[in-house]
């Protein structure tokens, strides 16, 4: 009787011991986790921040109208127009 009580509870240690392994295995990989959310999380509020500062930068411009230099300027660069009567040469040997 006393042996199989002894094996029981045996038993029972084994079992709680490994639930308390897994517990904390768990616990741990959940910590990464977090942590690692937390730094995307701050990565995003950074970004959403710049992109706040750029969005009332522009704002403020529309609010005091475009000028036709930084229309020009914005059409060349962002979207490689130009006049029509204008001819563009390109230098083909890559140098600059």
């Amino acid at each position: 009787m006393k042996s199989r009580k002894n094996r029981v509870n045996r038993l029972f240690g084994i079992a709680v011991g490994a639930l308390v392994i897994y517990l904390a295995v768990s616990s741990m990989v959940l910590q990464v986790d977090i942590s690692s959310y937390q730094n995307k999380l701050n990565d995003l509020n950074r970004q959403c921040a710049e992109q706040e500062i750029e969005n009332q930068e522009l704002s403020a411009r529309i609010e005091e109208g475009a000028d036709n230099d930084y229309v020009i300027r914005t059409a060349r660069e962002k979207l490689g127009l130009i006049f029509p009567e204008e001819q563009v040469f390109y230098n083909a040997s890559g140098n600059q």
